[in-house]
């Protein structure tokens, strides 16, 4: 990469980290292109060379949190073969995911912004959840049908996602040691069922 290009390069990750910062704490409403421009220092133009609207913005902003959330998740994906004890590493490493504090942050900015901006929950979805659950269904399919896989992806994104929820509520989070137990059930529920299979 030449000087020119890395300078864009940098430019374009410091616009995304103040415009996360700002979606994230302020909302989607209340984030200007103006502030960011302002806060980066620089002109409008500059910005505008990088981002031609807000929305295009705050999906570089959806990108990027994806892409470090995918990465943790395929560190446990490159299992290529489904095993109890690989789905085990998997579901662990999801939920440790999806309570990190940017995860949180992310989650709670779509549940607030999606409601008075449906393109926004709907940007999330397609960048972020349906790509996990491609790659989960990917995994689950080298041992069942490609309809099992499916569900058993539904099951297992649904309740780690629902047990986040209920999670972000409390006013504690549960123990690591609680965390592993909510793990070690969904196992076993999906190996009894698994167990019964034909």
């Amino acid at each position: 990469m030449g000087k020119r290009e890395l300078n864009k390069a940098r430019k374009r990750a410091a616009i995304i980290v103040i415009a996360t910062r700002s979606f994230l704490e302020r909302g989607y409403a209340a984030t200007t292109m103006s502030a960011i421009a302002e806060e980066l220092g620089g002109s409008k133009a500059t910005l505008w060379a990088h981002f031609c609207s807000k929305q295009e913005l705050l999906a570089a902003v959806i990108d990027q949190q994806v892409e470090t959330f995918s990465r943790d998740i395929d560190v446990v994906l490159t299992v290529k073969s489904f095993s109890l004890p690989a789905l085990r590493r998997v579901c662990a490493r999801y939920l440790e995911c999806l309570l990190s504090d940017s995860a949180i942050r992310l989650f709670r900015f779509v549940v607030a912004e999606g409601a008075r901006f449906p393109e926004i929950a709907e940007m999330f979805q397609a960048r972020g959840p349906a790509k996990i659950r491609m790659r989960i269904i990917e995994f689950y399919a080298t041992r069942f049908s490609e309809p099992e896989a499916r569900m058993l992806t539904s099951l297992t994104t649904a309740t780690i996602s629902g047990y986040r929820a209920e999670i972000v509520q409390r006013p504690i989070r549960p123990t690591k040691a609680e965390q592993d137990a909510f793990v070690d059930g969904l196992i076993e529920l999906i190996a009894s069922w698994a167990d019964k299979r034909p």
